[in-house]
């Protein structure tokens, strides 16, 4: 079997700070890289991913909704790796 790699959009709460939300995402158990992407007008999103093994079929959509400061959640990209 092979890995499947998760990338993410993660949108903070309001006011929340950036920096701790990027140590919330590092405690996920998968992750793998998270940045800082600039939208529009000073507002900035995370793009995180994660991989886990093909068979374990992990939500992490479902899993990063429930990390402290996550405010909305997109799935950007599912594959294998």
């Amino acid at each position: 079997m092979g890995k499947v790699m998760t990338v993410l959009k993660i949108f903070p709460a309001e006011n929340y700070s950036l920096e701790k939300l990027k140590e919330n995402l590092k405690s996920v158990d998968g992750f793998n890289s998270v940045k800082e992407e600039e939208l529009a007008f000073g507002i900035k999103a995370l793009i995180a991913s994660f991989i886990c093994e093909d068979s374990e079929g992990k939500d992490y959509e479902e899993i990063v909704k429930k990390i402290d400061g996550v405010g909305e959640v997109q799935v950007e990209e599912v594959g294998l790796v």
